[in-house]
This record gives C-alpha cells, structure tokens and sequence, in this order.
C-alpha cells in the first residue's frame, strides 16, 4: 500500500510538471570550447528537468524550453559543467565551455591528510559516496565486496547483524592480517558506520602510502571519511532516504517432506553400517502406512499423520507425518526495512551535518521471529574561531540489538535442529504438546531445537554500543602552514543476555515430562555477559606546504600520536532459577546439593602506543614525484627493550604525460604515471601480554573434594616466553601504472607487488621433555605474498533519440600466492602446520579413480592393493559403488606415508582453499531521468572439501539422521540401477568417521568454489525538479543484493552457498555441530525513495 501510495506521489508530481511546460518556445545555440571550436556531444538540459538534446558536429542544438526565464545545465566529459540563465527573450545563445582540470585536482584521503590524485606515489584505490548511493546492503563491508581490487571481504555467517572479514592483498601473516580501519581518523569497526554518511574511503595497500601509521598498519589501511557541512549562505539540505523490502536465501530450502523416504533413506544407510539396525524402529505396518500418505501435502481427515496405538501394551504415538520441519520453523521471506535522514548547510564561519539512521531486518525463525535493530546518529559542527583558527566536533553513535530465540546461539538451533528431524515426525502431538522423545527413535526428534523455538520463554539478546568523539582544533598562522591538534575518546560495549529453561514435552499419551540439565537442551540457566573497551587518542601534527619558483612544490608533514587502551570482560552464569517469568541472579535457585550455583570468567587488560610520524612530499612541475615517510613506534605489548621499531618508506613517481616530448601524444593519452614504492612496517597485534608467564586457573573435571557439587579450582603456569619477542615486521615493494585516455574517457591503473612478512610469532624450538612445557613463541617464521591487481574504466557521453545517454563500464581483477620462506620444521612433515615453500591454503588428498563398477573389481583391487587406511565401516568389505583411491607410489597400500611433503605417501596437492583471483564487473546508464547500474562480482578457482560434518553436503554419508535432505538424494547416490551416480554406495558415517572411505580429502569429492555473483541491481527514475512544492529532488528506485549467482559447486549442492562453503571449528581445530545446518546466506530485495528538499 505504501508503494502505491509513492508512485501515486511521483505520478502527480509529474503531471505538474508537465502542466508548467505547457507554454513552450524553441531555442537554438552553439556550444563552443576556449577557442571557439564547436563541441559535439554536448548535453543541453533544462535544469532539474529531464528534457535535454546533444550539441551536432558544428556544436549546434535545438530544445524546446518554456517560455519564462530558464537555466540550462550543459555538461561534457573533459570541460566544467555550466548553468546557463536563459532569458524569457532569448531565442539563441552562444555558450563556452572550459576544460575541466577536476581529475587534476581531485583529492585523496591519506595518512594525517589529503593529497591530489595524480600526485600519489603509493597504492590507494579510493571510492567516493556515488559508489554506495544505490547498494541496499546491511553493511559498509558488503557494499564494498568486490569493488576494490585487492581488498578481499568474506562473511562467516548469514544472520541478520552479521559483518564481513576483511583483508588487503591477502593473508599478510600466519597470526592473521586485519587491516587498520580509521572512521575519521579514528580506529573503529567499518560495519558501525551509516553508509550515507560516508563521503569517501580511501584504501591504503602498500608499505608507502601506510607508514605514517607504523606499527598498526602492516596489512593496509582503510580510511572513512564522513561527510561535513558546506558554506551555503545558511540555507540548509535536508535529504531522506527511506527503504523497504524483504530477504530470502541465496540457496534452496527444497527438502525432503515425504516421511515415508525419510524414513526409508536413513533405514537404508543405517543398516549398511552393520547389516541389521533400523535407525528408525518401525514394522512393515508403519512403512505401509507412509506409503499410503506418501502424496499428502497436508494432513487428509481420513489418513491421519499421528496415530495412538497399543503396542507392547502401552498407548504410543505412531507418527506417519509428511512435515516441512525447514519451513516449520523458518521462513523463506522476511522484510527489512532502512531509513535516513540527514541535515546539512552553513555559512562562511559555521558548518554543520546532523544525521540519524534506524534498519530492521527480521530473520527467519518463524515462531518468534529473530530481529536486529541498529540506530547510528552522527554530529558534525565545525566553526571559525577567528581568521587564524578553527575547531571541530565530531560525535558519532552507534547501537544495535539482536533479540532472538533459541540456546544461546542464533546458530544452535538451527545447526541441532538438523539431527534426528525425520519428516515422518511431526512437531507437535495432537494434544499440543512438544513431540521430543518417541520410543521408535534412539536419539531425540530434531534434539528439540523446535520445542525450544516455541518456547517464550528461551530468550537471547545481544547489545552493542559504540560511542566516539573527536574534538579537533586547526592553526594556521600563515597560509602555508597548519597545526593540528585532536583528541578522541571512544568506549564500545557489547552486553548479552542468554536465558533458557526446562524443555516440557510428551512422549505418551496424557503424560508430561520434563528435561533439563547442564550442557543440554533444557539446561535451566541465565547467562549474563558484558565486554567493556575505552579507548582514548591524542594526535599532534603540523603540515606545510608551499610552491617555490613555480615549479618546485614541497609538502611536510610532522606529529605524534599517543594511544591508550582498556578492555576488561565478565560473565556469570546462574542455574536453577525459581521461576521462568523473570531473569534475575537473584532469582537463583538451590540444586540437589543444597548449593546455588554460579560460575563466572572474565579478564581484563590494557595497552598503550606512542609514535612520532613524518611525510615528505616534493614534486618538480608535477612531472617528478618524491615521497619520504616513516614512523618511530613503542609499543607496551612487548617487553622492555623490545618495544620501540622504525619503520621508513619512500616512494617515487614520474608523470611521462607531462613531458615536452610526449605532447603529440596528449590528444589520446590525457594521463601517464608510473610509480614505485618501498616500505617497511610493523605488527603490533599480538596476545596481551605475550611476554609474560602467566598463572591461570582451570576447574577440574568431575573432582568437588567433598566441596558438594562445585568442581575444585587449580592453577597452572604458562609455557615459556622467549625472551626476545618483537614486532613482526613487513617489507613491501610496489610497482604502479596509471593511465587515462581519450579525455580521462578510459582509466586504467595496474599493480604489481611483493610483502615479506618477517619474524612472524609462532612455536619455537621444541623443550626438552624433562622440562614438562610446551615449546615457546618466538618471532621464527617468514613468509612472501607476491600479487597484481587491474582495474580499467570507461564512462562517456552520447546522444540517443536526440537526448543525453551517459554510460560507464569497469572492471576489476586482482591475485596473489603466499607462501612461507621460513619455518622450523626441517622435517617437512604435515605434523606441524607450515613448512619452508608451503603455498598457504594448498589441500593435499588422495587421487580418486571413480567408483567399482563390479564387487569383483573391488574385491580384486582390495587384494592387489592394501587399503586398510581408509577401511573403516565397510560392512560387507570392498563392494561396487565404493571409490577407487589410486596407488600413486606404487607402493601397493593407500598411506600417508611418512607423512611429510618428501613422502606424503599417496597424496598430492589437489587445489588450494584460499579464492586469491577475485573480479568485478560493472556497467550503468543514465537517460532522460532514468538510471539503472548492475555489478557482478566473483571468485577464481578455489576448493574446499566437505568436512565431516557437513551434512548439507554429504547428508546420511555423514551422520545417519539428517532433518534437511535433498528430496532427489536418492537420483545421485550409486545403486546397480545407477552406476554413474556422483556419490558412491550408501554407508552410513562414511564421510564422518576417521578412517572411513570419504572422510580423507580426495579428488572425486573435492569442491570448486569458483563463482559469478550478481551482487547488486539498480533501477531508478529522477522526477523531474519541480518548484511548487519546494522539493529541490525526488527519485524512486528498486535495488537488490546478491540476486543469483553461478558456480560448478552448485551441480552438487544447491544448499551451501560458495561463500558459507568453508570450516567451521572450535579452539582446538575440530569440526563442530555448526557444520550441520546454518544460517543461510540472504538476498535482498528493496524499493526505495530518496527526497532531498
């Protein structure tokens, strides 16, 4: 209704419009540059308006206007957009346009300041706010998912509130290479920030450009600058933008509702295992009984889905369901919504934007659905103290909560909902009652995770909160020279609430019972948590500037920056509460021992980090660019005497463009630089207090000592420290090529690079054992990461049926391969995590030669060769359907050999895991009004294999009870009726248990996750401007996210999105539950109106 009640708006909107241009008259002109010489393809518009006509070759045009005074907006690439005051009398008027020297004197954001675009030295790649005008994404990180070459962002989670990972020209350390992220110069998370606020972001990929910012900018920098008021004679901009719309999963949720081949399926594996069991207890009788409801979409009056029977003397629940346990507990579609609003103007001595912005995205959980709210205000007022000085004030906050039900975890119940939910069973018995323990089932009907939904009173709430302020004072005393001096304090918190209690179900007729206790389902518990950060910076710098002779231009830069920062974290858990209605500790009850139980955890710490920072900047008539920049840091994270690092970069350009020589070529080559930039940096991310023994306490298991229930406490000392721990440090050389032609028409920059991250902290040299510890850190590893990255662009102006049609095409590609140059581990063994000329993310497995065709084939090949390594859980031996592992040694055995890259026995290097080719594709236009954009993004060759808990993957070949099964499983699972089947014969815990036949990696099985992802959609249309109900624009549009995407990985599930396709494990490194089923990946349709006044 609202939508009809929007374009119900624009259509009149329109209709006035056209009334105002009733009484028309023609006017004709020329367009002309410098010279007089006349420019075709020059677009004549009436200003806020979409009536416009293109300039012919003699730089002559005819449009229709109306017949008051009228102003005409005339634009070319290459020259300064005009507006033209046209008289009511005027019939023909001459117009000359001046070259536009825009691209010269653009501005990037860099380190402490800006600097013009074509005079960079280093790698910056920057985006300004027309690249995130039309994305409807939740976060800043999604929006910029492939639009900046080198800048690779992953997701691990597709739930709403969810953020990206992100990393500049790949993995940067073995000890993890985030990049530093500044919000207007201070450190903050990227996905806290209003995209509408943004007005540019910069991001800084090599050692030069990022120097100033030592030790915390080893893996590059991202800053995020915001937007600011302008001096408009005190009239003030007032925009909104408001959105809405609705998600669904980028993956099927198709699954299998037909109980009686859910049944049939897990039956079928389970006695595979052992030539006996039922997974599922039930006679002939029952099976029958499946099978005459096989059609039943919905329960038939006369073929009821839950019977009561006598059986063994007992009134029973027999269950003949065909139930959609996915779309029982969750939706398919769920709305969203994102609105903004935003004031800004100023005048000569005061400059001022306020904003604010509310999105609500609903999740898919169907009984009490999941909701995250995020709130972001923003205060921007900077003013002119008097003609020398000036301060500003820039408050920004942020808040987000995610209410949602469940176990603690969004992920829990959905990951434990995948077990033992056979569609045969339906959620709830006839009396309304939870169905949870069913004697035809060992294990428990969906463990639950439905019953809990349904339960208000299993709450979960997480809150964050961030608030930042900065407080900034700037000095000129003379023209060339600016002294700044700021101060910030930002604190973030994040604050959980999880309550969950006991688990009241039925099993038989007119009886209840309920289930709790620790560590399950029912667990009667409330679980408060709070993580606390105050952060504090100062910075002081002074910069000059000054051009001598006109020809020699020199930039410095100076200061010192001082940080400081606190963290301390608390937990408390609280069991037994006395009632279900209120959430309190207070609350806590007695348990059998007499004895309220808590348990609490939390820690805290601190850091502080003091640099002093240097730029210099000399160009020669803009044709020779010098850059000279470094930083003196000392870092508390180190021990004394380890703590301070110099880190220097220099860098230097050459503008072959602006040579005498290369004039001639001018006309076709607007641009030309080529540039090359060393620099070293340092990491200061490591552990807090890595250089010191700590004592740490631990509870023993199962141990009270006669302290009732209550587990007694012990301590423990850590492993040894080296005693010279230190930075890690990178080294890195860049080599940069920047071209525009045809008028800046076609850009084009292509990166080259080399990053040696050296003394990387890893375990150091093994302790005797008599020493009964753990060997040491130590700064003992290095690693090189070389890569290149492309991007080109075009964009132009034509004219089409006699009116302007601006468009643009661009592209993007970037690669790298890391691999580590030094690591103890002369051995090469896989035993240990690295060895010297692992490429990182390389997969080693065995070769698969398909699947025997024959038990007499298998049972021969089993004889020739020994296959004991990978022969557990093979009732019934070798048999046809089975996957042949290729004896590659020749040894005649399947091994791992001596387990190292000399001999890895019968594995080879299969793929590697890590997508390191990543692209982007796009394409826009605008015409008479309308615009539409379209941006595709992708990954290259990358793999992974299905672990062994990726039951969306493997279904029953992993564990035997899967709720969420392909309806077409059986049509790729081998059978003597379908030999050429992708997966080989049905044995249950094939692809779980180690040893078994799937559960090593191997080449039949092995996932290529290579995909093209149509990442964002845009149609919109700009009303034409009308000034009769004073608003200045209005533009309507639709917009989607992630709207399909294409990959080989699909043919064999259509499941897992190729970006959910990855590991997800525990401290220790095993597989967890979370593998089972998870949140899915969403896209995102959203319609939207935009109104500036």
């Amino acid at each position: 209704m609202k939508l009809l009640k929007l374009f119900a708006v624009s259509l009149a909107i329109m209709a006035v419009s056209t009334s105002a241009f009733a009484q028309t008259r023609e006017l004709t002109g020329v367009v002309k540059d410098a010279t007089d010489f006349p420019l075709e393809g020059v677009a004549v518009i009436v200003d806020g308006t979409a009536n416009g006509v293109m300039t012919s070759g003699g730089g002559s045009f005819t449009i229709t206007v109306p017949s008051k005074d009228v102003v005409l907006n005339v634009s070319s690439l290459g020259y300064k957009t005009k507006l033209v005051n046209v008289s009511a009398q005027q019939n023909n008027i001459t117009i000359h346009l001046e070259e536009d020297n825009m691209l010269l004197e653009e501005t990037v954001v860099v380190g402490y300041g800006t600097q013009k675009k074509v005079n960079l030295t280093g790698a910056v790649t920057a985006l300004d706010d027309k690249a995130l005008q039309d994305r409807v994404a939740p976060n800043l990180s999604s929006m910029l998912q492939g639009s900046v070459p080198g800048l690779s962002i992953s997701t691990s989670s597709g739930n709403p509130g969810s953020t990206g990972t992100l990393q500049i020209r790949g993995t940067g350390s073995i000890n993890g290479s985030s990049p530093l992220v500044l919000i207007d110069g201070v450190e903050g998370e990227m996905d806290r920030v209003n995209p509408n606020d943004v007005e540019s972001i910069s991001v800084i990929k090599d050692a030069a450009a990022a120097a100033v910012y030592g030790a915390r900018a080893a893996f590059g920098v991202i800053l995020i600058t915001t937007k600011k008021g302008n001096e408009d004679d005190g009239n003030a901009v007032v925009r909104y933008s408001g959105r809405f719309g609705w998600e669904q999963p980028t993956t099927s949720t198709d699954f299998e509702t037909r109980g009686y081949w859910s049944a049939y399926i897990h039956n079928m594996f389970w006695k595979a295992d052992d030539g006996v069991s039922q997974y599922i207890k039930y006679t002939d009788y029952d099976m029958q009984q499946l099978l005459l409801r096989i059609n039943d979409k919905t329960e038939h009056p006369d073929r009821p889905w839950v019977t009561i029977q006598n059986r063994n003397g007992k009134d029973k629940y027999v269950y003949y369901a065909n139930t959609d346990w996915w779309h029982e507990m969750f939706n398919d579609q769920h709305p969203v919504q994102q609105h903004n609003i935003s004031i800004s103007g100023g005048n000569k001595r005061v400059r001022y934007y306020l904003s604010g912005a509310f999105n609500r995205q609903t999740g898919i959980i169907k009984a009490r659905p999941d909701v995250f709210q995020k709130y972001n205000l923003r205060s921007k007022i900077d003013f002119k103290i008097n003609k020398f000085m000036r301060m500003s004030n820039n408050t920004a906050f942020y808040s987000s909560t995610y209410d949602y039900p469940g176990v603690s975890n969004v992920q829990n119940a959905i990951a434990y909902s995948a077990n033992h939910g056979l569609a045969c069973f339906t959620p709830k018995n006839p009396d309304g009652s939870w169905v949870y323990g069913t004697d035809f089932l060992g294990y428990k009907v969906a463990n639950g995770r439905h019953a809990i939904y349904g339960n208000d009173k299993n709450v979960n709430l997480d809150r964050k909160m961030d608030f930042a302020n900065t407080t900034e004072l700037k000095i000129t005393p003379i023209k060339q020279l600016t002294i700044t001096a700021n101060y910030t304090y930002r604190f973030h918190q994040n604050r959980n609430t999880n309550r969950s209690t006991a688990l009241v179900y039925s099993q038989y007729p007119g009886t209840f019972a309920v289930y709790t206790g620790k560590g399950t389902a029912g667990e009667d518990s409330l679980i408060e948590s709070v993580d606390s950060w105050a952060y504090s910076a100062a910075n002081v710098f002074a910069t000059y500037e000054d051009t001598f002779k006109d020809n020699h231009h020199l930039t410095v830069m100076a200061g010192g920056n001082l940080e400081y920062s606190y963290r301390k974290d608390l937990s408390t858990t609280g069991y037994n509460l006395l009632t279900e209605e209120l959430n309190d500790f207070d609350l806590v009850g007695l348990n059998g021992d007499g004895i309220k139980e808590f348990m609490a955890s939390g820690g805290q710490s601190e850091y502080a980090l003091l640099g002093f920072f240097a730029r210099i900047n000399y160009d020669y008539k803009g044709k020779y660019l010098f850059e000279v920049s470094g930083r003196y840091d000392g870092s508390s994270r180190f021990a004394k005497g380890s703590r301070w690092g110099l880190f220097p970069s220099a860098s230097a350009g050459w503008r072959i463009s602006e040579e005498n020589w290369f004039a001639p070529a001018k006309n076709v080559v607007s641009n030309l630089k080529l540039r090359f930039s060393y620099g070293s940096l340092g990491n200061q991310n490591v552990a807090a207090y890595k250089f010191i023994r700590k004592v740490q306490t631990y509870d023993f298991a199962g141990f009270s000592f006669g302290e009732g229930s209550s587990t007694a406490s012990y301590t423990s000392l850590s492993a040894p420290n080296a005693g010279d721990l230190t930075w890690e440090t990178s080294q890195q050389y860049n080599l940069g090529l920047d071209a525009g032609l045809f008028k800046d028409r076609l850009t084009f920059t292509a990166e080259a690079y080399i990053r040696d991250t050296k003394d990387m902290l890893t375990d150091g040299v093994a302790l005797p054992s008599v020493y009964g510890a753990s060997e040491p850190d130590m700064n003992a590893a290095d690693l090189r990461t070389k890569g290149y990255e492309l991007s080109i662009g075009w964009r132009d102006q034509i004219s089409l049926f006699g009116k302007p049609f601006g468009y643009n095409v661009g592209a993007t590609l970037s690669d790298f391969k890391t691999v580590i140059t030094k690591y103890d581990n002369d051995e090469y063994t896989f035993a240990k995590d690295y060895y010297v000329g692992m490429e990182l993310g390389e997969i080693w497995g065995f070769e698969v030669d398909g699947l025997f065709q024959s038990d007499e084939e298998a049972r021969a090949y089993a004889e020739e060769v020994n296959l004991n390594y990978i022969n557990k859980r093979l009732y019934g031996g070798w048999l046809a359907g089975d996957p042949k592992y290729v004896d590659l040694n020749g040894d005649k055995k399947i091994s791992v050999g001596a387990n190292s890259v000399k001999d890895p026995g019968d594995r080879k290097i299969l793929g590697n895991k890590i997508a390191s080719l990543q692209y982007g594709l796009t394409a826009g236009f605008d015409f008479m009004g309308f615009d539409f954009s379209i941006f595709f993004q992708g990954t290259g060759n990358h793999y992974w294999y299905p672990n062994a808990e990726s039951m969306a993957f493997w279904g029953p070949y992993s564990r035997p009870y899967c709720t969420y099964l392909s309806p077409d499983f059986l049509s790729n699972v081998w059978s003597e009726e379908n030999p050429d089947a992708y997966f080989p014969r049905p044995r249950a815990y094939s692809a779980f248990t180690s040893g078994a036949t799937l559960r090593n990696v191997n080449s039949r099985y092995l996932q290529n996750l290579r995909y093209l992802r149509l990442k964002n959609l845009s149609v919109g249309y700009t009303v034409p401007k009308t000034e009769k109900i004073g608003i200045e624009k209005i533009r309507v549009y639709f917009s989607g996210e992630n709207l399909a995407y294409w990959s080989p990985f699909k043919k064999n599930s259509k499941y897992i999105d190729p970006e959910a396709a990855f590991d997800r494990t525990d401290s220790s490194g095993d597989f967890t539950r979370y593998n089972n089923a998870f949140y899915p990946w969403q896209k995102t349709f959203m319609f939207g109106i935009d109104i500036t006044f």
